[in-house]
Order: C-alpha cells, then structure tokens, then sequence
C-alpha cells in the first residue's frame, strides 16, 4: 500500500488532553478566592464569588466563540469589577498565582521520552489554547522547555485554535512551511480543523468525548513517533 509521505521539519503539540491533564476542585478554588478577598477587607460571600467568576467566564466564552482569546488577566479584571472591587496589579497577580496551585495538572507517563525522541528531528513546538500561561511553567518545572524552539499560549496572541492565525504565527517563528508541519491534539474543532485550515496535516489523540475524525490518528501520544516514521519521506524508519 503506498502512502503518501510528507518531509517533515516541525510538529506542533496541544497541551490539555494531549500531552497530560488537570482541572481544578472548583469549592476549594472559589474558598480560596472569597479568603484573600476577605483579608483584603472586602467582604463578600461565597455565592457572590461563585456568581461574578461565571458571569466573567462566560464573557470570555462569548468571545472564544469568536476566535478571540482573552488573558486570565483580563477575565479576572471582569471578575473583580462584577463584585465592585477595583482591579489591581498585585490581586490579579495573586489571583493568577491561586488559580495555578489549585490546577492540578498529571503528564502522561511516556511524554518525556517522546518529547526527547522527536526534538532530535523536528522543531518542537506546543499550541495551547488557554488565557493562562500555565503550560509554560509547568513544562519549564520539569526542564521539558528544553525539547521546544515555541511554546505559544493563545493568551499571548490574544486568538485561539481552530483560528489559522494561531499557526501560521508559530510556523512563522519557526521558519516552517505549513506544508512541511504536521499539528497534533485531542479536539476534532481547535486542532483537526484548525490544521486543516492552516494547511497542516493533523494527528487525532483519540477522545471518546470527540465527534469522529477521519484523519491519521493515534490511540494515544505514545504513539506518535512511530506514526511519524511512516509519515516522514525523511525518515530512515
């Protein structure tokens, strides 16, 4: 059976859902917040700070479906303004500070390994949809920063995947035709689609949550440097 091979220079990697996962214990998030909101002599309860975070977070919604992206910066200024407390510099540092320790985040085990293996033949870089710039310092903790010449939060660009811009500014940085990039991550919308109208070839991380996706796909990123092998003319197999 012939395949058609690509020469390959770069693969761009999701983050959540791709290369690990995480989430926050919602209570013990919005307790922490109402507590640093009380000891700075705001009194405001619980149910309020509940209120105002999802009136905020579904404003960033309204402009994600845009294409848009917004700084956890920005949503938090929303946040404070719905409860009458004037945003600041050093609350909305604390408050991007309390989101990161209470998201707990897990790699999936083989992540290092492949990560090794695939930045001795390709520029690396991650594309991570999110308004924080957690994924940077969580690979940068572990010394995986090393693997990437980019690692581009959507924050930073202010749009986000499926959106084309977000990676043709990457492949830009890296001096990479979309032609010769392959983009892998686990949502069909952002990643597959969004490949697919950058003019990149798209790997599927299998997600049962995903509508299907007809495209090369891999049951999990372990998976990827073989898949890569038979996709790579370059490679030596």
């Amino acid at each position: 059976l012939w395949v058609m091979c690509l020469e390959i220079k770069a693969v761009l990697l999701d983050f959540g859902g791709t290369l690990g996962e995480g989430g926050l214990d919602w209570d013990s998030y919005h307790r922490s917040i109402q507590a640093y909101l009380s000891s700075l002599g705001h009194g405001v309860a619980l149910k309020q700070v509940k209120q105002a975070l999802a009136s905020a977070l579904a404003k960033l919604e309204r402009r994600r479906s845009k294409g848009l992206e917004s700084t956890f910066e920005e949503v938090y200024s929303w946040f404070l303004a719905e409860l009458g407390i004037p945003p600041n510099g050093e609350t909305l540092e604390w408050l991007h500070r309390n989101f990161k320790n209470h998201y707990k985040n897990s790699f999936y085990p083989c992540v290092e390994a492949m990560l090794e293996e695939l930045s001795t033949r390709y520029k690396l870089a991650l594309v991570s949809n999110t308004m924080s710039d957690q994924p940077r310092e969580l690979l940068a903790e572990r010394g995986w920063d090393r693997f990437f010449q980019e690692v581009v939060c959507s924050r930073d660009l202010g749009v986000r995947k499926p959106n084309p811009e977000i990676f043709w500014t990457v492949l830009e940085r890296l001096g990479v035709d979309p032609s010769n990039a392959v983009h892998v991550g686990d949502s069909v919308e952002a990643d597959m689609k969004g490949a697919q109208a950058a003019g990149l070839l798209g790997v599927w991380v299998r997600n049962p949550g995903q509508p299907a996706w007809s495209g090369h796909a891999v049951d999990s990123i372990c998976q990827l440097p073989d898949l890569l092998r038979q996709l790579d003319c370059c490679s030596e197999n």
